[in-house]
């Protein structure tokens, strides 16, 4: 629902589309809003055509799990080509990415996690190269440091794990030449968007 509107039960808050819409300019891109689509499968069609209509690059939030009402694999089956729907990474595993020919133009479509963290993660690490490399930046990849472990951290051994942490600087660290320090924002529950 949206912010400012009281929680019914089994409802939340709506932070997705405002995070994603400033993620998106931020990494040059301009958003627009398609708004908040319900467990429709007609009305939830509308919107994707309406959002390949007018975008090179679709993002979708949410309904690409595994649920009886987790409907965007279904509906881009029918329309383009799911490239894949599941990734083996935490979090964003049931991130979904399709291309969908419209008037002779593919579209990129990234169905990404309800999760927020899971849905911001799988943004950063998926969408942005692309919307980079659709800019024409030769090197399109986030940028990428070393950095020492300020505590030891247990991860998931079958599939790659992105921990947040914050990063500082220390002058004490390979032999005073300096190096970056992670630590840990705590709770990395794909549901936390505050760590």
């Amino acid at each position: 629902v949206e912010p400012r509107a009281a929680l019914g039960p089994g409802q939340i808050r709506d932070s997705n589309r405002y995070t994603l819409m400033a993620a998106v300019q931020a990494a040059g891109g301009i958003p627009f809003d398609l708004g908040i689509s319900g467990d429709s499968q007609a009305h939830l069609a509308q919107r994707i055509r309406n959002g390949l209509r007018d975008a090179d690059v679709l993002l979708t939030s949410g309904g690409v799990s595994m649920g009886e009402l987790d409907l965007i694999k279904p509906l881009l089956e029918e329309s383009g080509t799911v490239h894949f729907g599941r990734i083996r990474m935490k979090p964003g595993k049931p991130l979904t990415f399709a291309t969908v020919d419209v008037d002779g133009r593919r579209k990129l479509v990234f169905g990404l996690p309800g999760n927020p963290v899971s849905s911001l993660v799988t943004f950063y690490l998926m969408a942005v190269p692309a919307l980079r490399k659709m800019a024409g930046w030769t090197d399109p990849h986030l940028t990428r440091v070393q950095a020492h472990l300020a505590q030891p951290l247990t991860l998931d051994p079958e599939r790659p794990e992105y921990h947040r942490a914050t990063l500082r600087w220390s002058h004490d660290l390979n032999e005073g030449a300096g190096g970056f320090v992670a630590a840990s924002t705590g709770s990395q529950a794909s549901s936390r968007l505050l760590s």
